[in-house]
């Protein structure tokens, strides 16, 4: 009987994390340490591998805030590599000054959290973090 009841609880277990293992879906969030830099990801899937999205900085100390709303355009595509690694871009700017980035995202999803980071440091300032740690 307690076999038969720990193996129960394996499958459930297993059944739950693989079920939420790579729901990207949903808005997630970070605010910097200082409370300055407020920095949003609202994801959707469009397929098991494929995720859009758009994304929301608000720089309260230099009074910038750059927001996307799906209506106007995704500026966040991701593609999973592998288990909970998903690597897209992310368009970042406005007018000619507009620019695409590398982004890598890897999904906890015993925390419910998202290691957010720019494949590749920029040399000029940007407003978008080169590496947070999201919530939903």
């Amino acid at each position: 009987m307690e076999k038969k009841l720990l193996l129960i609880a394996i499958l459930l277990f297993v059944y739950i994390t693989s079920t939420q293992a790579q729901d990207l879906s949903g808005k997630w969030r970070w605010n910097s340490d200082n409370g300055q830099v407020v920095y949003s990801l609202t994801l959707n899937h469009i397929s098991k591998d494929r995720v859009t999205g758009v994304h929301c900085i608000q720089n309260f100390k230099i009074k910038i805030t750059e927001c996307s709303t799906p209506e106007e355009e995704y500026t966040v595509i991701l593609v999973k590599i592998t288990e909970n690694i998903f690597k897209g871009s992310i368009l970042s700017g406005t007018g000619k000054e507009r620019e695409m980035r590398d982004i890598q995202i890897q999904y906890l999803p015993l925390e419910d959290r998202i290691i957010f980071s720019l494949t590749t440091v920029p040399e000029e300032p940007f407003l978008i973090p080169v590496e947070a740690i999201l919530q939903r």
